[in-house]
């Protein structure tokens, strides 16, 4: 993933910042065990909202204090100055959204795994901690050929029927994903 921030200046409120992410979910092998898939995005429990998880928090990550629309020229060089690996400063609170599929050709047997119980699903197998890396690898380009139906052009996870009005966080994960939800904003 890759994430680029941008000072705003004389907009209709000021000044102010933007973000760009890209790149595609983070595929986590478990060496036979399964496949963990690491989205961009964040649902949090009451699955009411889901939002890009990775602007903000990879501030914080590398000791930036100001939000994005008040990044400061010398917040701007600290980033150019971050080099290596960092554990991804955040409460487990905030991690992103880790999904696994029962049949990956078939997007609609996705499921949510809570990286605290990924044992219940994959025996012997610990979620640590999430590190975040400042790299000069380029983008990778490999889950559109393990997830063929990430190209379709159709719907590929399910809705509910006509009529059937069930609170968005009632719902389970795949009947709120998007196949977007799988890249950042600027690789859709």
């Amino acid at each position: 993933m890759q994430v680029s921030y941008s000072k705003v200046t004389r907009s209709l409120i000021g000044n102010g910042g933007t973000t760009q992410i890209y790149g595609e979910a983070l595929i986590f092998d478990l060496g036979g065990k399964g496949t963990v898939y690491i989205l961009p995005i964040r649902r949090p429990p009451t699955g009411s909202i889901i939002y890009n998880i990775y602007e903000f928090n990879v501030l914080r990550t590398f000791g930036v204090k100001n939000s994005i629309g008040s990044l400061t020229s010398s917040d701007f060089d600290q980033l150019r100055a971050t080099k290596g690996r960092q554990p991804y400063n955040v409460d487990n609170s905030q991690l992103p959204t880790f999904v696994a599929f029962a049949d990956e050709r078939d997007a609609k047997t996705v499921y949510e795994i809570d990286p605290a119980k990924l044992g219940t699903r994959f025996p012997g197998v610990v979620f640590k901690r999430l590190d975040i890396e400042i790299t000069d690898e380029p983008l990778t380009a490999k889950l559109r050929m393990r997830l063929p139906w990430l190209n379709s052009s159709k719907p590929v996870f399910q809705s509910d029927p006509p009529g059937h009005l069930r609170p968005v966080g009632e719902r389970p994960i795949g009947f709120v994903l998007t196949k977007n939800d799988f890249f950042g904003d600027g690789s859709r």
